[in-house]
């Protein structure tokens, strides 16, 4: 029986923290016992837009639940969020996704509402911001620069000939005079105007006194008006004739401006035939159309830049196995970075409790006597993993480094992903402690939970020394756990 090696104390902390991240992976997984979790509500979207589950919830900048679930159905995406115990949405609650950043994660934010009656668990919050799509915004701005275009071809084809001009300037000429001629009537008669309007206050104090109070006569009401009518005939006659003369006036001041009215109207021709030849910014934006294409390429290249992020993924893994022939204990620590789901690298870390052999051979030479001894050492060390794997549709083959040895192996995938049935072979140089031939492995993993999994199988089948059955348990987690394990760790203060 070996005392507590290297190995073996790696494997106990590797268990420890395969104990620690379990419940974490429980608390991620939505695997909870003798406690509730808030009320579900569902929010249906046209387009969620790279939105994930286990995406947080915030309301007010705060967060306030997660996001259980995203499904397809009747063509639109179907959100279940878990909003935390205590928090109450309304009738009137809205959804929406925002982002942290340009490039952030994104998150969906509620606002609860305030209108009663409150929402039942199950319910589904009906007001929903839909993300603006950019698509959408060009083609839009490629109408308004039409309009625009247009709009230019129709003032040049209303006010480009000489008989547009000469109208334009002569009822610019005729507003000039009138506007000059009710100046003058507006002055001369100030006094009259101002006695008109202290008799529609009298009038209207009298009717407003008739409603409230209900007393005096309606005949006192009509025979002011009467008066007045009496008045502003009285008055007319003179008041047409400063009308008369305002228009006079107006037509004379005119004729003295015409030439600055004339250079005004050729400076807008002017401006507007630059505009629609295509000259200057305003030209260019109207006329250019490879404004559009330069729209188009720059959201193409916003969206294949998404894209990308989106598709690429990290997972890290945590294994211990006991070993039956050994009877010694194996840690593992992987780390698998995804950016296509054909193909992925795996980055490892391993305990592995055999030692290596390393061979050291002394020549000595003593009276023309030539002697060789070989010695051999057995010496354990952390050993390293670094593969390159592709998959055609459930099979996947690996190739690359092995426990510092080059090494291969192939993986069978089942039951959606769940299950996988893997079989390497490495240390084609027989380094390993007592080994006659390479290491080949053969086992099954299998995730009884979301993130955690039991794995068990045949060890160095083709050495006899050391052949035997093995049994494990793991831990795996991808980015999204990650971050959401990180988010809601308290801040060291």
């Amino acid at each position: 029986m070996r005392g507590l090696s290297t190995e073996l104390k790696v494997g106990a902390f590797a268990v420890l923290v395969i104990a620690i991240l379990a419940f974490m992976t429980f608390k991620v997984g939505g695997i909870y016992w003798m406690r509730e979790q808030g009320d579900v509500y569902h929010i249906y979207f046209k387009n969620i837009a790279g939105l994930e589950e286990k995406t947080k919830i915030k309301i007010a900048g705060v967060d306030a639940g997660v996001i259980e679930k995203i499904s397809l159905e009747k063509g639109m995406a179907k959100v279940s969020i878990r909003v935390q115990k205590g928090i109450r949405l309304f009738s009137d609650a809205s959804a929406a996704i925002k982002a942290t950043g340009l490039l952030g994660d994104k998150y969906l934010e509620v606002k609860p509402g305030s209108i009663e009656p409150p929402l039942k668990d199950g319910d589904t919050i009906g007001q929903v911001v839909e993300l603006v799509d950019i698509d959408d915004m060009v083609k839009k701005l490629s109408s308004v620069s039409e309009n625009i275009s247009t709009l230019v071809s129709s003032l040049n084809d209303a006010l480009g000939t000489e008989e547009a001009k000469r109208s334009l300037r002569e009822t610019v000429n005729n507003l000039s005079r009138v506007t000059a001629n009710l100046n003058e009537t507006i002055i001369v008669n100030d006094e009259k105007l101002r006695n008109v309007l202290d008799n529609i206050k009298t009038l209207t104090a009298s009717l407003s006194d008739l409603v409230e109070k209900n007393k005096g006569p309606v005949s006192d009401t009509v025979g002011n008006l009467r008066d007045f009518s009496a008045n502003l005939k009285a008055d007319g006659p003179a008041l047409i004739a400063n009308l008369n003369s305002a228009t006079r006036e107006l037509r004379e001041m005119i004729e003295e401006n015409k030439p600055a009215l004339k250079s005004t109207v050729e400076s807008l021709d002017r401006i507007t035939k630059h505009i629609d030849e295509g000259e200057g910014t305003l030209g260019k934006l109207v006329k250019d159309e490879r404004l559009y294409e330069n729209i188009n390429k720059a959201a193409a290249g916003v969206e294949k830049t998404f894209g990308a992020i989106e598709r690429f993924k990290t997972f890290i893994a945590f294994q211990a196995e006991y070993l039956s022939k050994v009877k010694d204990g194996k840690g593992y620590f992987s780390l698998t970075l995804q950016p296509r789901p054909e193909r992925y690298y795996i980055l490892g870390v391993v305990g592995d409790p055999l030692g290596k052999v390393r061979t050291t051979e002394t020549v000595t030479t003593i009276d023309g006597v030539t002697t060789r001894k070989k010695e051999e050492e057995t010496k354990q060390e952390i050993e390293f993993t670094a593969q390159y794997a592709m998959r055609y549709r459930d099979v996947a083959l690996r190739l690359g480094l092995t426990e510092n040895t080059f090494g291969a192996g192939a993986d069978y995938f089942f039951d959606g992903d769940r299950g996988r049935i893997a079989i390497d072979a490495w240390d084609f140089s027989n380094n390993e402690e007592s080994a006659k031939n390479p290491h080949m492995k053969a086992g099954v993993d299998y995730f009884i939970f979301k993130n955690l999994f039991v794995s068990a199988g045949v060890d160095n089948i083709l050495n006899r020394k050391w052949r035997g059955g093995y049994a494990g348990v793991g831990i795996r987690l991808e980015d999204e756990d990650l971050k959401y394990i990180l988010g809601t760790m308290p801040a060291v203060r």
